[in-house]
């Protein structure tokens, strides 16, 4: 290793820069809705374009693979775990958002 190297190269890259799509930072109310229309309230704290950061008061006993229903967008997405946390669950997107029309969760 060269001495003129600058410090930077030498420091991990942070989980942002190794994101697929930039998050953005939002409050939005939403469902996790389980099997058998089971739902569950949540918060969606940061979104992008492949997936969002949730926080839940179950987020631990949550299953690998849920449906997300977004209210503020009246959307409901497949979803699949990517990380868990006590109180947040990072999520990944599977597939298009579909219209939640005329669904009660």
């Amino acid at each position: 290793m060269s001495d003129t190297q600058p410090a930077a190269a030498n420091t991990p890259e942070s989980p942002e820069q190794r994101r697929a799509a930039k998050r953005m930072r939002v409050l939005k109310s939403g469902k996790i809705v389980l099997e058998g229309r089971q739902a569950v309230d949540c918060t969606l704290r940061d979104i992008s374009q492949t997936g969002a950061k949730l926080v839940c008061a179950s987020a631990l006993d949550m299953p690998d693979k849920f449906r997300l229903f977004v209210a503020a967008d009246n959307t409901l997405r497949e979803v699949q775990i990517a990380w868990k946390e006590k109180g947040l669950l990072g999520v990944t997107f599977v597939g298009e958002p579909k219209s939640a029309a005329l669904r009660k969760f």
